[in-house]
């Protein structure tokens, strides 16, 4: 009833908010933003790892499989890496397995790659504090 009245003060409030949505969204939307894009290169960095234990892992099978040698494990797991695109990776093998590596022994592949090179956006949070991603795999010789 009150809000059909002209010149009484409700109508006065509402003429005193009209900006009031504008400066709310200069404060809210980069916050927003922030939050979204942040989002974005966080699943960019899991998704990378995920990448990495996958070849990490194909690397370390092909290491511990009778017969195979460092250099057969280096290339099964390059070969991942390769089919997911990912660029600028290191592949390590500890201890140096050969055609005589004990059974039991355990082995250690890592595999490590700049986020940076491998994400469609530049990381500006998560890059700024991980600008490498590391994933390893440790398996028994048989």
């Amino acid at each position: 009833m009150f809000l059909v009245s002209r010149g009484g003060s409700a109508c006065r409030a509402l003429r005193n908010r009209k900006g009031t949505a504008t400066v709310e969204l200069a404060f809210c939307l980069p916050i927003l933003v922030v939050i979204a894009l942040g989002s974005i290169e966080a699943t960019n960095a899991i998704f990378l790892k995920d990448r990495l234990t996958s070849a990490a892992y194909e690397g370390a099978r092909s290491a511990t499989t009778p017969g195979q040698t460092s250099a057969g494990a280096t290339t099964a797991a390059n070969a991942v890496l390769t089919q997911f695109g990912i660029s600028g990776s290191n592949v390590t093998i500890t201890p140096a397995v050969t055609a005589t590596t004990a059974s039991g022994t355990q082995v250690t592949v890592s595999v490590t790659a700049p986020l940076s090179s491998n994400s469609w956006m530049q990381p500006f949070i998560i890059g700024k504090a991980v600008s490498n991603v590391t994933a390893t795999v440790v398996m028994d010789h048989q």
